[in-house]
C-alpha cells in the first residue's frame, strides 16, 4: 500500500510539474523573462555536462565553456555559411564537440586533482584565443551574426517561446539520460572511479576508457547548449566562452548538488535568477551575489536538492501516520 501511495504520489507531481511547464511561457511577462528562463534550461543542460563528468567521475573541469563556444561556433559557420538547418548542426555540432571531448581526455588521463584543473582551464583559455585571433573563420572579437532561426520539418521557431519549448525538449531528455546513465553499469562504474580509482580497477573496471567516455559525453552535452544557444541569440562571440562561463558552469552544479540527478536543474534557476534579481543593486550587485553563493556552499556543503530532499522526506514522514489513522477511522 505505501510502494503504491508513492507511486500515485510521484504521478502527480510529475502531472503537476509537466502542466507548469508546458503553460509557463504564456505566464511569463514580456520576452525578456521569457530569455532568461530559456537561459536557465540552457545552463541546466551546461549544468549537467559537468555534473556527470565532476559529480558523477570526479573529473574536474574549469573548460567547460570551450566546449560551449564549439557547439556554438560550429553551429554558426554551419549555418551562416553552409546554409544548414538546425538539425543538421545539432547532429555534427555534437560530433565536433565529442571529438574535441576525446583530444582532452588523453591528456587529462595523465594528470588529476589542481593539475587536471589547470590543464581543463588552458584547454579553454587556448580555445577562446583561437575564437578570437582566427578572423578568417571565426570574425574576431566581432563575432558571427546573422544566425536563422532554428528550422526543422517546415516548423520556423521565430519567437522566444517556440524557444522555449526546443530548449525544454532538450532539457527534459538529458535529464532523463542522465538519470538512465547513473542506474546503468557505466554509471556504477563512474561512481567507483570517483570514489577510489585503485579499487575501480582492482574490481576489473577500464578506468581508461570510462574516463573517456565521461569528457566526451560532458563535451557532447555542452555541444547541444552551444547549438541551442546560438540559434535562439541569432549571434555568437568571444566574449560569451570565457573562464567565467565555466566557473558559472560549475557552480550550476555545486548549488544544486554535485553527484544528484536534480542539482544541475536547482543551481540552473538559482545562478540564472540571482543576478537578475540582484540587478537594482547596482556595482554591488557582483558583490552580494558572491556572498550569497558562499554562505549557500558553507550552509549546505552537498548543495540545496539533498536538504532540500531530507526536509521533504521528514514531512512526508510526518505526514504519514496521520493519514493512516485517519483510513483505519
Amino acid at each position: 500500500m505505501k510502494k503504491s501511495n508513492s507511486k500515485g504520489t510521484k504521478i502527480i507531481v510529475i502531472l503537476v510539474a509537466a502542466a507548469i511547464l508546458l503553460v509557463l511561457p504564456f505566464l511569463l511577462p514580456n520576452d525578456y523573462i521569457t530569455q532568461i528562463v530559456n537561459m536557465i534550461g540552457i545552463y541546466i543542460i551546461l549544468g549537467t555536462s559537468i555534473n556527470i563528468l565532476t559529480g558523477y567521475t570526479g573529473q574536474l573541469s574549469l573548460g567547460q565553456a570551450a566546449f560551449f563556444g564549439i557547439g556554438a561556433y560550429a553551429t554558426a559557420l554551419l549555418n551562416t555559411r553552409l546554409g544548414l538547418s538546425f538539425i543538421p548542426c545539432l547532429l555534427i555540432a555534437m560530433v565536433i564537440t565529442g571529438v574535441f571531448g576525446l583530444i582532452l581526455a588523453v591528456p587529462a588521463l595523465k594528470v588529476k586533482g589542481s593539475y587536471l584543473a589547470l590543464l581543463t582551464m588552458g584547454f579553454g583559455e587556448v580555445i577562446r584565443i583561437i575564437m578570437v585571433n582566427w578572423k578568417e573563420v571565426t570574425n574576431g572579437t566581432a563575432g558571427i551574426l546573422g544566425i536563422e532561426d532554428a528550422s526543422f520539418f517546415g516548423l520556423v521557431l521565430g519567437t522566444l517561446k517556440q524557444y522555449y519549448y526546443l530548449i525544454l525538449i532538450f532539457v527534459v531528455a538529458g535529464i532523463l539520460y542522465q538519470r538512465a546513465l547513473v542506474k546503468s553499469r557505466t554509471g556504477r562504474a563512474l561512481v567507483a572511479i570517483r570514489e577510489d580509482v585503485d579499487a575501480a580497477e582492482l574490481c576489473g573496471i577500464n578506468v581508461t576508457t570510462y574516463k573517456i567516455r565521461a569528457f566526451v559525453l560532458s563535451a557532447v552535452y555542452c555541444g547541444i547548449a552551444g547549438t541551442l544557444y546560438a540559434m535562439m541569440i541569432h549571434y555568437v562571440s568571444p566574449d560569451t566562452f570565457v573562464s567565467n562561463t565555466s566557473s558559472v558552469i560549475l557552480w550550476t552544479a555545486i548549488v544544486g548538488g554535485f553527484g544528484t540527478v536534480v542539482g544541475p536543474v536547482i543551481g540552473g534557476v538559482v545562478m540564472q535568477v540571482l543576478p537578475e534579481v540582484l540587478r537594482f543593486l547596482g556595482s554591488w550587485r557582483l558583490v552580494i551575489y558572491g556572498l550569497i553563493l558562499l554562505i549557500v556552499i558553507l550552509c549546505f556543503p552537498g548543495g540545496i536538492f539533498p536538504y532540500a530532499e531530507r526536509g521533504f522526506n521528514r514531512i512526508r514522514r510526518k505526514i504519514r501516520p496521520e493519514s493512516a489513522s485517519a483510513r483505519k477511522e
